[in-house]
């Protein structure tokens, strides 16, 4: 489990210097975990699709889609306030972000590996329910290798 857990840090890491373009700021997991347990002051976003938000999310955490994201999911929410977002690895969540900071909100962060690397990291996601969970939507077979034993509700068409 702990090699599988290494060689999938290492697999998202080299993903990630390919496809993240650095537009953006990051956040690790670490560091976020410890500001949103020391903080409520944090909204956290989580721009997957509903299916994949309904297996998992992260707690108190917000649904505001990837497809048909608008910035009207965030409503009443202050430009300044501390924004971390993310998805599976962190290239959807960095493209939302984008369009975060373009249209005024100052603090705004990418979360390094997404929930995948959340979860193989046995940080805490809950369910629809908000039921403690450790299942993950893996988005499809190989994006799922990423994820120490992940689950696949769905494959998403393209």
């Amino acid at each position: 489990m702990v090699e599988d857990n290494r060689r999938n840090i290492k697999k998202i890491k080299f993903v990630l210097k390919q496809m993240l373009h650095g537009t953006v700021p990051t956040i690790s997991t670490d560091k976020l975990a410890d500001l949103i347990n020391c903080s409520s002051q944090w909204c956290l976003l989580d721009c997957r699709e509903s299916n994949e938000f309904e297996v998992s999310h992260l707690p108190d955490a917000k649904w505001v889609g990837y497809k048909n994201f608008t910035l009207f999911n965030l409503k009443g929410i202050p430009k300044d306030t501390k924004i971390a977002l993310y998805c599976s690895i962190g290239v959807r969540s960095e493209q939302i972000a984008e369009k975060l900071i373009a249209s005024g909100f100052s603090k705004v962060w990418n979360l390094y590996g997404g929930i995948f690397a959340w979860a193989n990291e046995h940080k805490p996601l809950v369910d629809h329910n908000s039921n403690p969970t450790f299942v993950v939507h893996g988005y499809d077979q190989k994006w799922g290798e990423l994820v120490n034993n992940p689950v696949f509700t769905k494959v998403l068409s393209n």
